[in-house]
């Protein structure tokens, strides 16, 4: 695990510790009813925090999945694609794959979203859950 990968993976923790303390909070307050508008402003605090660990998760998918590209035998443009969007998207079928490469390089056949799929499956870049790929995390 990369220098990176760590930070944000300790930086997800901190922001989920942060939160399970909100929530543990608000369930005081609300329950002494005591302080009615401290429990708004607990309110608005944990929706920032929650805004705020999207932004950071997307960007540990997206080193996990340059990492994995990294470390497959597959680095050409159609791997790296599949995996960002994934990454971006969360787990894809074929089909979606398919359009998210059509829409970034103008063409794609499924057949080569279906072989490359099969090559990261592989490589354990991704695993197969139903129809759906999603990272190996």
């Amino acid at each position: 695990m990369s220098s990176i990968e760590a930070s944000l993976k300790s930086l997800n923790e901190k922001l989920d510790w942060i939160i399970r303390r909100l929530n543990y909070l608000e369930a005081v307050l609300i329950e002494s009813q005591k302080y009615p508008e401290v429990v708004g402003l607990l309110q608005s605090l944990k929706m920032g925090t929650v805004l705020y660990g999207e932004p950071l998760r997307t960007l540990s998918s997206l080193v996990s999945a340059r990492r994995l590209l990294e470390s497959s035998p597959q680095r050409d443009e159609i791997s790296r694609i599949i995996l960002n969007a994934i990454a971006l998207r969360g787990p894809q079928n074929i089909s979606q794959l398919t359009r998210e490469v059509q829409h970034q390089r103008g063409k794609a056949s499924r057949t080569t979203i279906r072989e490359r799929v099969k090559k990261l499956l592989q490589g354990k870049a991704l695993i197969k859950e139903g129809k759906y790929y999603r990272l190996a995390e």
